[in-house]
């Protein structure tokens, strides 16, 4: 281990390890990925159709569209940001992931930072504005990575990433072991 890795890890940060080196990633197709998103789309599209049908119940929709012609585009924007970030954060998939057993984790295997998630949201929306160039780089790119998974140092995997190692058991006292009371 060279000098700048060693310190690295002393810091905190994690070290950059190329995508798909740790042994279990296994790295979920373009197919799986494209169904994930056409699920979770067809949810969003589900809750911001309700969010209108409530609104138009509550007679704040008087039908003029200038009224609420801004609403409905920031409303889904906001529900569509939420939605990843806090999905992503607490499960590492969103619900269309989590069906097709497909999640987020970082380059090294890990379960994503939160910093990692909200940069993979933010860069996702760049990603898709320039016609979904972005979401088009992973059909050049190598390790088929999107422009979000490479900001963030995400991959999309197969299954769930790993979790921190659980603590080692205590050891089990043996017959003779002397046993002290403190206090």
């Amino acid at each position: 281990m060279d000098h700048t890795r060693r310190e690295r890890t002393q810091t905190g940060a994690r070290p950059k390890i190329a995508a798909g080196s740790a042994p279990d990633i296994v790295r979920a197709s373009l197919p799986r990925r494209a169904a994930a998103a056409i699920l979770d789309l067809g949810i969003l599209m589900s809750v911001v159709l309700l969010l209108r049908s409530a609104h138009r119940q509550a007679g704040l929709y008087s039908g003029v569209a200038n009224e609420t012609l801004w609403f409905y585009p920031v409303a889904g924007f906001v529900i569509v940001l939420l939605y990843q970030v806090v999905f992503l954060a607490a499960m590492q998939s969103t619900p269309g992931m989590a069906f097709l057993r497909i999640s987020i984790a970082g380059v090294d295997g890990r379960s994503p930072t939160a910093s990692q998630v909200i940069i993979r949201v933010l860069v996702s929306i760049l990603s898709a504005a320039p016609l979904g160039l972005g979401f088009t780089w992973a059909l050049f790119n190598r390790q088929r990575r999107t422009w979000h998974d490479l900001a963030a140092d995400t991959v999309v995997i197969r299954g769930s990433p790993a979790r921190a190692a659980p603590p080692a058991p205590l050891p089990r006292r043996r017959p003779g072991d002397r046993t002290y009371r403190v206090g």
